[in-house]
Parts: structure tokens; C-alpha cells; sequence
């Protein structure tokens, strides 16, 4: 088999593979990372005149493709080798290879590294709710603050904050709670929940607004969530608080729940979590104040 044969069945391969994965329903971000992932590794095969064939393709090409980028991030890395395994293994099956590539690559891992989640302490939580709580009568303010309150009390991420449509809330509990419907990663349906008092004023302003999205422009077009990003930038900063990043009201909301001792289920739940296990290792972490005290207990 020549190069262009073997380049010709990977081009087939990698539509057939999308195509699975936008048939299974999996998210329009998921759907754009693996045809980048797919598309860089065929132009990485593209350049090695000794890939002649599938069996060609073993670990140390893998290792070559994975770590061709020298500054490229480890959780970059772990990325696209799980996309690498998952697309190779698809190849098996469709070529009835019995099982080349799950053997090849079963044992090839990259160690993740163990980051700490930034998050917003107390204080800063406090500064932040104080400049955003002040009454307006400004359409971006109020919108602004309820979108960084729907997902510093609920956990959501910025994407799915951004798809939240009015009739997605609906109250409950004699009309002291909101439960909110999310469309999650994969296109997965879970609710989360919001005190009634905690974004009441700012919603009310924006029913005579919005009728369909909540998180819309002047100019009545979706927010982007480089929208929201900047919009919470400019936020913190007035705060006085210097730490930046959408995800980090998400993380605080996970780190509030370990403090007060809330089930990791209960957390993971309501983060969307596909596994417990990237909750307990990502949140799970004590800290030397709760060390203390368990000593003294």
C-alpha cells in the first residue's frame, strides 16, 4: 500500500468517525476538537514517507504525533491521545483488524499532572456580589449579574449558562427555588437549582427585555462566551479582584459545596460529571484549616 493509498483511507476514516460522533448526539465543541485533533494527525502522517500502511502506525508514531509540539500543554497531550485511541480503535473495527490498535496502545498513557483549581475565596465572593447586587436600571448590568450569579450558584458551565432560555426556569419548592433545566455536554439533560431571592430582581427587569434567551446583546443576537468572558473580566477587575477566567465561578461554586460537606455525588450531579472520579480528585482536596481541625475534634 502507498502513501496516498493509506493518506486516502485515513481522510475516509476521519469522516466517518465525525460523522459517528454527530450521530451519537456528542456536543458541537467535542465535534470541533476531535476533526482538529484528526486533521493534525493527518498532516503529521502526510509528512512520513515510511507510513505506508494502517499496521505502520504504532506507538512510537503516536508519541511522535502527540509530543510534536514541544510547548504543548500535558493536558493538551492527554487530549489527543484519547482521541488518537478512539479514532484508531474505530479503524479497527471497521477494517477487522481484531483488536490491532486496542493492543497496540492499551498500556500507553500520559500522566496527568496535578493542577490546583483556582477558585474565588469568601472575600473575594463578597466583593464581587457587592458590586454586582447594586440596583440599576441598566439592561447590561442586570444581565451581567445574572449570568455571573447563575453560574456561581449553580455550578454551570459558561456554555451551558449561555443556552438557558426562559421557559428552562420554572419555580418549585412554594415558589422559594428556581430549577433550571441544562442541556449539558452530549447533549445530556440534568436541572440545577438557584434560590428564588438570589436572582429575582435582575430576572424580573430582563422579562420585559427577552422573551427567548437569557443571555442576549443589545443588539438582541446570543452572547458569546467570549462575550461572557470579557464581561466577567471587566467585572473582576472592578472588584478589585485579580483572578480571571469563566470556569473559576464554576469552581468556586464546587469548592463552597466540599467546604460545607455536601455528598460528592449530590456535586458531581449537579456539575454535570460524566464520572464522581473527576470530582473527588479535581474538588476532594482538604486544606490545612480542615486538617486542623480534625485533629481537634
Amino acid at each position: 500500500m502507498s502513501n496516498e493509498s493509506l493518506l486516502t483511507k485515513l481522510d475516509k476514516y476521519n469522516n466517518l468517525f465525525i460523522n459517528e460522533k454527530r450521530l451519537l448526539n456528542s456536543s458541537k465543541n467535542t465535534i470541533i476538537t476531535y476533526s482538529s485533533v484528526l486533521n493534525s494527525f493527518y498532516e503529521f502522517i502526510l509528512g512520513l514517507s515510511y507510513i505506508n500502511e494502517l499496521n505502520d502506525i504504532n506507538k512510537e508514531v503516536i508519541l511522535k504525533f502527540i509530543n510534536k509540539d514541544i510547548l504543548s500543554a500535558n493536558s493538551s497531550k492527554i487530549l489527543y491521545l484519547a482521541v488518537i485511541k478512539a479514532y484508531l480503535t474505530f479503524i479497527d473495527e471497521k477494517e477487522d483488524l481484531n483488536g490491532l490498535f486496542e493492543l497496540r496502545l492499551k498500556k500507553l498513557t500520559i500522566k496527568k499532572e496535578s493542577v490546583e483549581v483556582d477558585a474565588l475565596d469568601n472575600t473575594e465572593v463578597d466583593k464581587l456580589l457587592s458590586l454586582i447586587n447594586k440596583r440599576s436600571s441598566s439592561f447590561n448590568k442586570n444581565r451581567d449579574a445574572l449570568l455571573i450569579k447563575l453560574i456561581l450558584f449553580t455550578g454551570i458551565r459558561a456554555s451551558e449558562c449561555l443556552d438557558i432560555k426562559l421557559n428552562d426556569l420554572s419555580l418549585i419548592e412554594d415558589d422559594t427555588v428556581y430549577k433550571i433545566k441544562i442541556l449539558g455536554k452530549g447533549s445530556k439533560e440534568r436541572f440545577v437549582y438557584i434560590a428564588q431571592n438570589k436572582i429575582n430582581k435582575e430576572l424580573e427587569y430582563l422579562k420585559n427585555y427577552i422573551v427567548n434567551y437569557i443571555g442576549i446583546t443589545n443588539q438582541k443576537k446570543r452572547m458569546s462566551r467570549v462575550g461572557l468572558y470579557s464581561v466577567l473580566s471587566n467585572k473582576m477587575k472592578k472588584a478589585g479582584i485579580d483572578k480571571k477566567g469563566v470556569h473559576i465561578l464554576r469552581h468556586t461554586f464546587a469548592r463552597r459545596l466540599v467546604a460545607k460537606n455536601i455528598n460528592l455525588v449530590t456535586i458531581s450531579e449537579l456539575l454535570g460529571h460524566a464520572d464522581i472520579t473527576l470530582t473527588a480528585k479535581t474538588y476532594a482536596k482538604s486544606d490545612e484549616g480542615n486538617k486542623i481541625r480534625a485533629i481537634l475534634i
